[in-house]
């Protein structure tokens, strides 16, 4: 069974595509690829594919981009799937899946996505209610990480009943925030959702990385206080404490994982300068993210390796909200 990774935070602009990407190009690039052992599989939960066109975009296409027209036309998404399994048909899950598709030797999978899934979302709402339609999308995660070593979730922005099922299917969440008050003045706030999701006591371990870290500059900088503030945040008072990584490095004065302010990060983003071509993980990023993602993975392995074995998520509150004649379909979709 493989390991649910989930990328969370109710605000956007914080860096989760980045920060999903980066972890993908990395655990790929440490593990060779092999046919019958699948590694990474990248999943796009947010409706707006960022990351669906991050891995699909060929910058030579212009508006053409038959890669993303070709995914959108065979139903290769997020939402198709949910669709699929709110109705009960089930189809095989690989039939939803793009494979081939990251600029590392082309050597992951990934579930798209796009807009229609809010309308998805919002149906499957209507027709089965919130409890039945988070256990359909925390099931369709569970089944992919049956098959891949480590599934990653790049949840949507807000507060979504999508991202609730993630967060319950999953083995860690991470939160990226920028170190800023902006991002800052909602984890608060963040921290409490999360704790009242996860309240059975079964949720998964959370923790924040910093992205968009800059290199400290010899006079005050509002970085430094927002990183703080969030270093404070210990359990059993918080739910999402700040990542940090295991082993020797543990030991030193900061021991927290942080993504540096990287504008190479931004042509990442945009796809692989020759599609057609490979994109070698040491000429991706600069040599300080490379060492920041190497900190990541090895944080991230060393929380999988400490954690419990996850156990479903029994969600009360919208059980409650969920109409009786709804139960039979819950059973379909359970399955």
């Amino acid at each position: 069974m493989g390991k649910i990774i989930s990328i969370v935070n109710r605000k956007g602009g914080v860096g989760k595509t980045t920060l999903t990407l980066g972890l993908a190009d990395t655990l790929i690039a440490e593990k060779p690829f092999k046919a019958a052992n699948p590694v990474v599989l990248v999943v796009d939960l947010d409706p707006q594919g960022s990351l669906t066109r991050a891995l699909l975009y060929d910058r030579k296409e212009g508006a053409t981009q038959k890669n993303l027209r070709d995914v959108f036309e065979k139903g290769q998404t997020f939402s198709e799937i949910l669709k699929d399994r709110v109705d009960g048909r089930n189809r095989p899950w690989n039939e939803f899946l793009r494979h081939g598709v990251g600029p590392v030797g082309k050597h992951y999978s990934m579930l798209a996505n796009n807009a229609n899934a809010w309308n998805v979302e919002r149906d499957a709402i209507k027709l089965v209610g919130e409890s039945i339609t988070k256990n359909a999308v925390s099931n369709i995660l569970k089944d992919l990480a049956s098959d891949f070593s480590y599934v990653l979730v790049d949840a949507p922005p807000g507060q979504t009943v999508v991202a609730e099922g993630a967060i319950q299917a999953s083995d860690l969440v991470l939160c990226p925030t920028s170190p800023d008050y902006l991002s800052y003045w909602g984890l608060e706030s963040f921290d409490d959702y999360l704790k009242d999701i996860c309240a059975d006591g079964k949720g998964p371990p959370a923790r924040f990385v910093f992205t968009k870290f800059k290199k400290k500059v010899p006079r005050y900088d509002p970085q430094d206080k927002v990183h703080d503030l969030v270093y404070a945040f210990k359990a059993p008072d918080r739910y999402v404490t700040l990542l940090r990584e295991a082993g020797e490095k543990s030991n030193g004065p900061d021991p927290s994982v942080s993504m540096p302010f990287d504008p190479k990060l931004v042509t990442r983003l945009e796809g692989a300068p020759t599609a057609s071509r490979q994109w070698p993980w040491a000429k991706m990023y600069t040599p300080d993210t490379q060492r920041a993602l190497l900190r990541l993975v090895s944080a991230i392995k060393g929380e999988l390796e400490r954690g419990e074995p996850h156990q479903p998520h029994s969600d009360a509150r919208a059980a409650n909200r969920t109409n009786g004649n709804r139960a039979g379909r819950s059973a379909q979709i359970a399955g």
